[in-house]
């Protein structure tokens, strides 16, 4: 179990950096928009889990969640 967990967490957070990384000054060839993707199916991956476990989605984790599928894709 924590293995799982620890592995969903370093993909949420390195889906993070390269979304902040792809917000930063625009290069030919960047694309925003699988950062943004990665960064919503990380999360979801890591809330399923934690659901999994029976242990409670962190407020942050439910709210950029909840933010993200407002956003169109």
């Amino acid at each position: 179990m924590n293995d799982d967990l620890s592995h969903l967490f370093a993909e949420v957070v390195s889906a993070r950096a390269a979304e902040r990384l792809a917000r930063g000054p625009r290069r030919q060839g960047d694309n925003t928009r699988s950062d943004a993707s990665r960064l919503a199916t990380s999360l979801r991956a890591y809330a399923r889990a934690l659901e999994k476990y029976r242990l409670p989605v962190p407020p942050v984790i439910r709210d950029e969640l909840r933010l993200r599928s407002g956003l169109p894709s």
